[in-house]
């Protein structure tokens, strides 16, 4: 029998030396150590031999799955290869680890072609495993960017790959959805150990310093959490901030016609500052970055003022800031230029609320405006 042609690719080479020159028992034993190393790869558990079949598995909850793991039948497969593997290494491995053997070549064929048979099972396993497996799973569309699903996903990636994964995460990041790994990435950092956290943070703080691309820069705030950003160092997040703070001052809309239909797009040099909205409030140049959006508000372009109202508009009709006194001067100059969205929001904090201080500061542009609306409507 010719077992080179029958089992796989990587059990001959497994094989493949002792093999060839007779030492079949080292050959064997060294096969079922193969298997014990994908299973462990694969699960992500630090086991060896039964105690990690067992682990893998076995029992309600088996961390490596080899199926759907809904029918009686799947259970049965899996709990069947579960006791297959744990069985080779009591039966087979075992007993030549603890006495000397000398098995003979017909022996060994068998028990090669049974663990290749076994390991199959495995192989085809389509729960995610080698760290590539793990960032083809996040980097998908369709993934679920909630703090439930990340907790989820994360119960699930072996404890020595998180680390892997998120520097893998950041390193890719072009592939990345906009906005759909922020929580991923929260929960990679909150778990992963305080050596491994600061090693990242040392690296990405060092790529930050000396990024000036734009777009590289876009996907890393669409990466990172920005509760996180007090991690940064002080030089990295004023950088940031600054060509925030740039971007923010040229953004603007301008207007396309598509078939005779108008359609309104941000210019480039705005777009960096709307991938920031959500890292501004923890800032620390944020009263800066609150100056360019009421001097922004109070433009009389209409396309600057657009582009404030449509991107920021979360911001800058915030009550609590507003009640600060951010964005006043601002907000009277944009119900002065009748914007209506200006006008919903603080009407709404005036007459529904019934905020009497912001009454007092917005009442004669409210007013003005109320009538503006009222005499275009009729």
């Amino acid at each position: 029998m010719d077992i080179e042609n029958i089992v796989s690719k990587d059990v001959w080479a497994v094989i493949k030396d002792n093999y060839e020159k007779g030492s079949y028992t080292i050959a064997v034993t060294n096969l079922i150590q193969y298997a014990n190393e994908i299973v462990r790869e694969k699960s992500g558990l630090s086991l060896d031999n039964t105690k990690l079949m067992d682990a893998a598995f076995l029992g309600q909850n088996p961390k490596l799955k080899i199926n759907k793991f809904q029918t009686e039948t799947e259970k049965d497969i899996q709990a069947g290869v579960g006791y297959l593997l744990k069985g080779l290494c009591l039966a087979v491995r075992n007993p030549r680890a603890h006495e000397r053997y000398n098995d003979k070549k017909e022996t060994v064929d068998k028990i090669i072609l049974f663990i290749d048979y076994v390991l199959e099972f495995v192989r085809n396993s389509k729960q995610p495993a080698l760290v590539e497996d793990w960032l083809e799973f996040v980097f998908d569309e369709n993934f679920n960017n909630t703090k439930k699903y990340a907790e989820i996903v994360l119960q699930e990636i072996p404890e020595k790959k998180r680390y892997e994964l998120l520097v893998n995460i950041f390193r890719y990041r072009e592939r990345a959805k906009q906005n759909l790994l922020n929580n991923m990435v929260n929960e990679l950092m909150n778990t992963i150990k305080p050596e491994e956290l600061i090693e990242f943070l040392d690296n990405l703080n060092k790529e930050l310093l000396y990024c000036s691309d734009n777009n590289s820069l876009r996907m890393f705030l669409s990466l990172f959490p920005p509760e996180k950003w007090e991690c940064l160092i002080p030089l990295t997040k004023l950088k940031i901030e600054y060509m925030v703070q740039k971007s923010l001052e040229q953004g603007m809309m301008f207007c396309l016609y598509d078939d005779g239909e108008e359609q309104y797009i941000i210019n480039s040099e705005g777009a960096l500052s709307v991938w920031a909205i959500n890292f501004m409030k923890y800032f620390d140049t944020k009263e800066k970055v609150y100056k360019i959006l009421e001097n922004k508000l109070s433009n009389k372009d209409v396309d600057v003022r657009n582009f404030t109202i449509k991107y920021f508009g979360e911001i800058i009709y915030d009550y609590e800031l507003i009640n600060n006194g951010f964005f006043k001067s601002g907000i009277k100059r944009s119900l002065e230029y009748f914007d209506k969205e200006t006008y919903d929001n603080i009407d709404f904090y005036c007459n529904t609320v019934e905020d009497k201080e912001l009454e007092v500061i917005f009442g004669i542009e409210l007013e003005i405006a109320k009538d503006h609306f009222a005499v275009n409507m009729d």
